[in-house]
C-alpha cells in the first residue's frame, strides 16, 4: 500500500471530473481519473485507492459492473466505492451497489462540502490502515527476531549444559581423586591447592545452575495453583538451619499467608530471599529473618527481612535486580549475584512487583507483591 493516500474519480463528464479535482485536490490525497469503466478497472490493476468515486451511469458499462469488475482485482478488492448517481437509484439497485462494495451513495450535483467531507474521513482511515499495516509488520519482524533469540537461547542453554558441565565435571573428579587417594603424597600447600580447585568447581556448578534458571525463566509455563507461603517459608528456613547447624538464627514466620501462583517458582523466589537474609544476617550477634506480610492498596504485600549487613539501596537503584551484581565484598559474602535476578522474574511472570529498603549495617527488608497470573482460573481466588 502506497504511503500517500489516492482517491480515484470515475466518470465520462468532463466538467464532473473537473469539478471533483477542484473539490478535493487540497486534502493530502494524490487524483486519478478516468473517463471510462474500462480506465478505472486499469488503474485499480496498478494501486490501491482510499477512496473510488464511481459514476453509476456511465457510458458502455455501467457503475455497477465497474464496481464488480474492480472488487476481483488486486489491489480494488477492498477499496471503499462511493457511486455518484444524477437520479434516484431504485432500492433494488441501491441494494445491488452494497453487495458489490459500496460503502455510500452521493446524489448529483454533488454538494462539494459534503463530498470533502467524505473523502476526508476515507483519507484518514486509509492512513490508519497504513499505520496498523506497518505496525502489524513490525510485531511479525520482533516475534521472528525473538524466535530467533529463543532458538539461540536454547542452544546456548545446551552449550553451558553440556559443553561446560563435561570439563568442569571433570575437572572436580580429578581434583576429588588427588585429594582422597594421595593425600600422603601431596604437600600441605598442594593439598591446600586442590581444596581451591575443587571449591572453585563447586561454584562454578553453582553458577551454571542459576544461568540455567535465569536463562529457561521466561520459556517457563505456569503452573497455577494456591500455595501456603508460610509453610514453603518454614521448611526453607528449616532446610537452611539443618545445612548451617553453627548458626543460631531467630526465624519468624507469619501463619496462613497464602498465594495464588505456581509453587515451583514460588519456592525459588523465597529459597532466594530468605537464603539471602539468612546469609546477609549470619555475622551479626543475634541474627532474625522474618517472613510475613501486610495489606497494600492493591492487596497483600509480602516480605522478608533480617537484620544483617544490608546495603545502599538508593545506589544500588536498578542493577541490584540485574544479573551479576555485587554489593559486598566475595571474601565477606560467597554468591553468583544471580539469585534477585531470578526472583525478579518469578514475581513478574506472577504480574507482581518487588522493592528493597536497606542500609549499610541495617538490614534489609524485600517487599514483593503477586498479582493474579494470566494463566490463573478465576474461581480459585484466595
Amino acid at each position: 500500500m502506497h504511503a500517500t493516500p489516492a482517491i480515484l474519480i470515475v466518470d465520462d463528464n468532463a466538467a464532473n471530473r473537473r469539478l471533483y479535482q477542484a473539490t478535493l485536490n487540497d486534502l493530502g490525497a494524490e487524483l486519478s481519473v478516468a473517463s471510462s469503466g474500462e480506465e478505472a478497472i486499469a488503474c485499480c490493476g496498478e494501486r490501491h485507492y482510499a477512496m473510488i468515486l464511481l459514476d453509476v451511469h456511465l457510458s458502455g458499462m455501467s457503475g455497477f459492473e465497474v464496481a464488480q469488475t474492480i472488487r476481483g482485482s488486486r489491489h480494488g478488492q477492498d477499496s471503499p466505492i462511493v457511486f455518484v448517481s444524477a437520479m434516484y437509484v431504485h432500492e433494488r439497485d441501491t441494494y445491488r451497489g452494497y453487495r458489490l462494495g459500496a460503502v455510500d451513495y452521493i446524489l448529483s450535483p454533488v454538494v462539494p462540502e459534503i463530498l470533502r467531507a467524505k473523502a476526508a474521513v476515507f483519507i484518514r482511515l486509509h492512513r490508519m490502515r497504513l499505520e496498523a499495516q506497518q505496525q502489524a509488520q513490525a510485531v511479525e519482524k520482533a516475534y521472528r527476531e525473538l524466535r530467533t533469540a529463543h532458538a539461540e537461547m536454547e542452544g546456548f542453554s545446551y552449550s553451558v549444559s553440556h559443553d561446560l558441565r563435561t570439563p568442569l565435571g571433570q575437572i572436580s573428579g580429578f581434583a576429588d581423586l588427588l585429594k582422597l587417594g594421595h593425600a600422603g603424597e601431596l604437600s600441605e600447600l598442594a593439598r591446600e591447592y586442590v581444596g581451591y580447585i575443587l571449591g572453585a568447581s563447586e561454584r562454578m556448578n553453582s553458577l551454571i545452575d542459576d544461568m540455567l534458571l535465569l536463562a529457561n525463566m521466561t520459556r517457563t509455563e505456569m503452573q497455577v495453583q494456591p500455595v501456603d507461603l508460610s509453610q514453603m517459608a518454614q521448611s526453607l528456613l528449616d532446610e537452611l538451619a539443618q545445612r548451617h547447624p553453627g548458626v543460631h538464627t531467630q526465624c519468624s514466620v507469619q501463619p496462613g499467608l497464602l498465594a495464588s501462583g505456581d509453587p515451583r517458582l514460588l519456592r525459588v523466589a523465597l529459597s532466594n530471599l530468605l537464603s539471602n537474609a539468612w546469609k546477609y544476617s549470619a555475622g551479626v550477634p543475634q541474627p532474625r529473618v522474618e517472613f510475613g506480610q501486610a495489606s497494600g492498596e492493591g492487596g497483600p504485600v509480602f516480605h522478608v527481612r533480617d537484620n544483617g549487613a544490608g546495603f545502599d539501596a538508593r545506589a544500588a537503584g536498578e542493577r541490584l535486580f540485574r544479573p551479576f551484581q555485587r554489593f559486598h565484598p566475595e571474601s565477606a559474602f560467597q554468591g553468583n549475584g544471580v539469585g534477585l535476578a531470578i526472583v525478579q522474574r518469578v514475581v513478574d511472570k506472577h504480574g507482581g512487583r518487588i522493592w528493597v529498603e536497606s542500609a549499610p549495617a541495617q538490614g534489609a527488608c524485600f517487599f514483593f507483591t503477586l498479582g493474579t497470573p494470566a494463566s490463573a482460573p478465576t474461581t480459585d481466588a484466595v
